[in-house]
């Protein structure tokens, strides 16, 4: 896949890092390239919940955040990625010291964008898988 934008790593590092929430949990972008980026969170106590095990809502997060960064890479100069939706299986407990996500652009489109994230306990076991679609906006 070919990014149209040619500032797009700038693009997605600023985007990045200029969102409160994200920097709030502590989720850091590790390696992108056009079509993929790849995070990290380093678990603390107050990600997890009443089971000790990684809340949901954190490792949505990962996934949802990293697929709209996956579309940035393409998106167009100009435009910016918003959610439209997307759809998580929760398969396995979150555990561990961290979670690694992988999230790929599986349909590029001029406005719409479908994207698929796994996120990864560290003995590098899938324990969610997102299928999202995303905005490309003005």
């Amino acid at each position: 896949m070919e990014p149209s934008n040619p500032a797009y790593k700038d693009f997605v590092k600023t985007q990045f890092a200029s969102a409160p929430f994200i920097q709030h949990l502590g989720i850091e972008l590790i390696d992108f390239a056009p079509g993929w980026v790849e995070t990290r969170i380093a678990l603390r106590p107050e990600h997890l919940q009443q089971d000790s095990f990684v809340h949901a809502g954190v490792i949505a997060t990962m996934a949802d955040h990293s697929s709209g960064m996956a579309a940035g890479t393409l998106c167009p100069a100009g435009r910016k990625v918003l959610t439209v939706e997307f759809k998580i299986n929760l398969m396995r407990p979150g555990t561990g010291a961290a979670l690694t996500c992988r999230a790929e652009v599986v349909r590029p489109g001029k406005t719409l964008s479908v994207t698929e994230a796994r996120v990864f306990n560290e003995d590098g076991k899938v324990i969610a898988l997102m299928t999202a679609t995303m905005a490309l906006v003005e």
